[in-house]
Protein backbone atom coordinates (compact mmCIF):
# COMPACT_ATOMS: atom_id res chain seq x y z
CA UNK A 1 0.00 0.00 0.00
CA UNK A 2 2.77 2.20 0.92
CA UNK A 3 4.75 1.36 -2.22
CA UNK A 4 1.53 1.87 -4.51
CA UNK A 5 1.10 5.92 -2.76
CA UNK A 6 4.79 6.19 -3.29
CA UNK A 7 3.87 5.09 -6.72
CA UNK A 8 1.05 7.50 -7.43
CA UNK A 9 2.58 10.52 -5.75
CA UNK A 10 5.78 9.73 -8.00
CA UNK A 11 3.77 9.82 -11.13
CA UNK A 12 1.67 13.21 -10.27
CA UNK A 13 5.03 15.14 -10.17
CA UNK A 14 6.29 13.26 -12.94
CA UNK A 15 3.08 14.98 -14.31
CA UNK A 16 3.32 17.99 -13.05
CA UNK A 17 7.01 18.24 -13.98
CA UNK A 18 6.08 17.50 -17.77
CA UNK A 19 3.41 20.05 -17.91
CA UNK A 20 6.14 22.83 -16.63
CA UNK A 21 8.15 21.83 -19.80
CA UNK A 22 5.41 22.25 -22.35
CA UNK A 23 4.39 25.38 -20.75
CA UNK A 24 8.18 26.59 -20.94
CA UNK A 25 8.04 25.15 -24.66
CA UNK A 26 4.90 27.31 -25.39
CA UNK A 27 6.10 30.29 -24.42
CA UNK A 28 9.67 29.51 -26.66
CA UNK A 29 7.22 28.98 -29.27
CA UNK A 30 5.19 31.91 -29.00
CA UNK A 31 8.97 34.26 -28.36
CA UNK A 32 10.17 32.83 -31.57
CA UNK A 33 6.78 34.21 -33.37
CA UNK A 34 7.19 37.50 -31.80
CA UNK A 35 10.58 38.18 -32.62
CA UNK A 36 10.04 36.84 -36.66
CA UNK A 37 6.98 38.96 -36.69
CA UNK A 38 9.37 41.76 -35.88
CA UNK A 39 12.16 41.36 -37.78
CA UNK A 40 10.43 40.86 -41.03
CA UNK A 41 6.90 42.74 -40.54
CA UNK A 42 8.72 45.81 -41.73
CA UNK A 43 10.28 44.11 -45.25
CA UNK A 44 6.77 42.86 -45.79
CA UNK A 45 4.96 45.89 -45.72
CA UNK A 46 7.99 48.01 -47.57
CA UNK A 47 7.40 45.64 -50.44
CA UNK A 48 4.33 46.85 -51.54
CA UNK A 49 5.28 50.43 -51.63
CA UNK A 50 9.18 50.20 -52.65
CA UNK A 51 7.46 49.81 -56.48
CA UNK A 52 5.88 52.79 -56.32
CA UNK A 53 8.60 54.52 -54.91
CA UNK A 54 11.05 53.59 -57.12
CA UNK A 55 8.96 54.63 -60.56
CA UNK A 56 8.12 57.97 -58.73
CA UNK A 57 12.19 58.69 -58.12
CA UNK A 58 12.55 57.64 -62.03
CA UNK A 59 9.88 59.93 -63.54
CA UNK A 60 11.70 62.66 -61.18
CA UNK A 61 15.27 62.21 -62.97
CA UNK A 62 13.52 62.62 -66.12
CA UNK A 63 11.79 65.65 -65.75
CA UNK A 64 13.86 68.80 -66.62
CA UNK A 65 15.61 70.97 -63.87
CA UNK A 66 15.55 74.91 -64.04
CA UNK A 67 18.97 75.40 -63.53
CA UNK A 68 19.06 79.18 -63.81
CA UNK A 69 16.29 81.84 -64.28
CA UNK A 70 16.39 85.42 -64.07
CA UNK A 71 15.34 87.62 -61.25
CA UNK A 72 12.18 85.97 -59.42
CA UNK A 73 11.69 83.34 -57.40
CA UNK A 74 9.26 81.53 -59.52
CA UNK A 75 8.10 82.19 -63.31
CA UNK A 76 6.07 85.34 -63.63
CA UNK A 77 2.17 85.36 -63.73
CA UNK A 78 2.62 87.49 -67.05
CA UNK A 79 4.56 84.62 -69.09
CA UNK A 80 1.54 82.86 -68.99
CA UNK A 81 -1.69 85.01 -69.32
CA UNK A 82 -2.78 86.09 -72.09
CA UNK A 83 -0.59 88.34 -75.15
CA UNK A 84 -2.28 91.10 -74.18
CA UNK A 85 -2.95 94.14 -71.11
CA UNK A 86 -3.10 97.28 -70.92
CA UNK A 87 -1.23 98.89 -67.69
CA UNK A 88 0.06 102.38 -66.53
CA UNK A 89 -1.49 104.12 -69.82
CA UNK A 90 0.40 101.60 -72.10
CA UNK A 91 -0.62 98.77 -74.15
CA UNK A 92 2.03 95.96 -73.21
CA UNK A 93 2.42 92.95 -75.80
CA UNK A 94 4.02 89.42 -74.12
CA UNK A 95 5.45 86.88 -76.41
CA UNK A 96 7.37 83.69 -75.23
CA UNK A 97 9.66 80.78 -76.74
CA UNK A 98 10.09 77.53 -75.30
CA UNK A 99 13.22 74.83 -75.45
CA UNK A 100 15.59 76.95 -77.59
CA UNK A 101 19.18 75.26 -78.07
CA UNK A 102 20.65 79.37 -77.94
CA UNK A 103 19.87 81.72 -75.48
CA UNK A 104 20.63 84.56 -77.65
CA UNK A 105 18.39 83.19 -80.39
CA UNK A 106 15.71 82.27 -78.10
CA UNK A 107 15.81 85.79 -76.70
CA UNK A 108 15.38 87.19 -80.02
CA UNK A 109 12.67 85.20 -80.99
CA UNK A 110 10.58 85.45 -77.69
CA UNK A 111 11.11 89.61 -78.55
CA UNK A 112 10.20 89.12 -82.08
CA UNK A 113 6.83 86.95 -81.16
CA UNK A 114 5.65 89.77 -78.34
CA UNK A 115 6.41 92.65 -81.65
CA UNK A 116 4.17 90.58 -83.64
CA UNK A 117 1.59 90.33 -81.33
CA UNK A 118 1.90 94.07 -80.65
CA UNK A 119 1.42 94.95 -84.55
CA UNK A 120 -1.10 92.50 -85.38
CA UNK A 121 -3.36 94.16 -82.53
CA UNK A 122 -2.34 97.77 -83.55
CA UNK A 123 -3.71 96.78 -87.37
CA UNK A 124 -6.71 94.92 -86.30
CA UNK A 125 -7.66 98.26 -83.35
CA UNK A 126 -6.69 100.63 -86.08
CA UNK A 127 -8.63 99.26 -88.96
CA UNK A 128 -12.02 99.31 -86.73
CA UNK A 129 -11.64 102.76 -85.95
CA UNK A 130 -11.06 104.22 -89.14
CA UNK A 131 -13.48 102.07 -90.82
CA UNK A 132 -15.93 103.78 -88.49
CA UNK A 133 -14.86 107.19 -89.11
CA UNK A 134 -14.53 107.05 -92.97
CA UNK A 135 -17.35 104.50 -93.65
CA UNK A 136 -20.33 106.18 -95.27
CA UNK A 137 -23.67 105.36 -97.20
CA UNK A 138 -22.39 106.53 -100.85
CA UNK A 139 -18.95 103.99 -99.56
CA UNK A 140 -18.52 100.62 -101.23
CA UNK A 141 -16.21 97.86 -99.47
CA UNK A 142 -13.74 98.65 -102.42
CA UNK A 143 -13.61 102.30 -101.92
CA UNK A 144 -13.57 101.65 -98.29
CA UNK A 145 -10.30 99.51 -98.18
CA UNK A 146 -8.76 102.07 -100.23
CA UNK A 147 -8.10 104.61 -97.86
CA UNK A 148 -8.34 102.17 -94.73
CA UNK A 149 -5.36 100.08 -95.88
CA UNK A 150 -3.31 102.94 -96.20
CA UNK A 151 -4.47 104.52 -92.98
CA UNK A 152 -3.54 101.04 -91.38
CA UNK A 153 -0.30 100.69 -93.03
CA UNK A 154 0.74 104.07 -91.98
CA UNK A 155 -0.67 104.03 -88.35
CA UNK A 156 1.93 100.93 -88.10
CA UNK A 157 5.05 102.70 -89.92
CA UNK A 158 4.64 105.59 -87.44
CA UNK A 159 4.58 102.65 -84.59
CA UNK A 160 8.16 101.28 -86.08
CA UNK A 161 9.36 104.52 -86.15
CA UNK A 162 8.00 106.08 -82.94
CA UNK A 163 9.92 103.09 -81.29
CA UNK A 164 8.48 99.84 -79.26
CA UNK A 165 10.08 99.76 -75.74
CA UNK A 166 11.06 96.27 -74.03
CA UNK A 167 8.51 96.07 -70.63
CA UNK A 168 10.09 92.92 -69.40
CA UNK A 169 12.31 89.65 -69.93
CA UNK A 170 12.16 86.37 -67.68
CA UNK A 171 14.56 83.73 -69.33
CA UNK A 172 15.25 80.52 -67.72
CA UNK A 173 18.34 77.81 -68.56
CA UNK A 174 16.84 74.36 -68.08
CA UNK A 175 18.87 70.92 -68.57
CA UNK A 176 17.12 67.80 -70.40
CA UNK A 177 18.62 64.75 -67.65
CA UNK A 178 17.45 62.35 -70.93
CA UNK A 179 19.93 63.76 -73.46
CA UNK A 180 22.30 65.73 -70.60
CA UNK A 181 21.41 69.09 -72.76
CA UNK A 182 21.06 72.57 -72.01
CA UNK A 183 17.96 74.72 -73.16
CA UNK A 184 16.55 77.65 -73.12
CA UNK A 185 12.90 79.46 -72.57
CA UNK A 186 12.12 83.06 -72.44
CA UNK A 187 9.11 85.24 -72.33
CA UNK A 188 9.54 89.38 -73.57
CA UNK A 189 6.95 91.81 -72.97
CA UNK A 190 6.99 95.45 -75.20
CA UNK A 191 5.28 97.88 -75.03
CA UNK A 192 3.76 101.19 -76.55
CA UNK A 193 2.25 104.29 -74.78
CA UNK A 194 -1.14 105.30 -75.11
CA UNK A 195 0.17 108.47 -76.39
CA UNK A 196 1.98 107.32 -78.71
CA UNK A 197 -0.29 105.35 -80.06
CA UNK A 198 -2.59 108.37 -80.38
CA UNK A 199 0.00 110.40 -82.45
CA UNK A 200 1.09 107.49 -84.76
CA UNK A 201 -3.03 107.28 -85.48
CA UNK A 202 -3.51 110.93 -85.71
CA UNK A 203 -0.03 111.38 -87.75
CA UNK A 204 -1.70 108.38 -90.82
CA UNK A 205 -4.73 110.38 -90.59
CA UNK A 206 -3.34 113.35 -91.70
CA UNK A 207 -1.39 111.83 -94.63
CA UNK A 208 -5.17 110.20 -95.35
CA UNK A 209 -6.51 113.60 -95.20
CA UNK A 210 -3.36 114.43 -97.60
CA UNK A 211 -4.64 111.62 -100.08
CA UNK A 212 -8.81 112.77 -99.97
CA UNK A 213 -7.95 115.86 -100.88
CA UNK A 214 -5.59 115.17 -104.10
CA UNK A 215 -8.08 112.67 -105.24
CA UNK A 216 -10.98 115.65 -104.82
CA UNK A 217 -13.03 112.95 -102.47
CA UNK A 218 -14.73 115.42 -100.46
CA UNK A 219 -16.78 113.13 -98.47
CA UNK A 220 -13.71 111.58 -97.26
CA UNK A 221 -12.00 114.35 -96.48
CA UNK A 222 -14.53 116.01 -94.17
CA UNK A 223 -15.02 112.49 -93.04
CA UNK A 224 -11.18 112.74 -91.99
CA UNK A 225 -10.95 115.86 -90.52
CA UNK A 226 -13.87 114.72 -87.96
CA UNK A 227 -11.54 111.85 -87.16
CA UNK A 228 -8.54 114.71 -86.46
CA UNK A 229 -10.53 116.64 -84.22
CA UNK A 230 -11.43 113.92 -82.07
CA UNK A 231 -7.88 112.24 -81.69
CA UNK A 232 -6.46 116.51 -81.59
Amino acid sequence: MIIYDHLKISNSVFNDMQGGVEMKRAKLYTLDLLVICIVFLPYVCCAGIAPKQTALTVENHRRPVVVEKTGQDGRPNWTTKQTFCEQDGAFVYTGGVMGGADYALTLRLARSEATKNLLESIQIKARSEFSSAIHGQNRTESDLGRYVTDAVAWTVDNIKISGIRQHEIYCEKILDPISQSLKYSAWVQVEISRSDYVKAKTDAAQRLLEKAIQQKDEEAAQKVQKLLKRLR
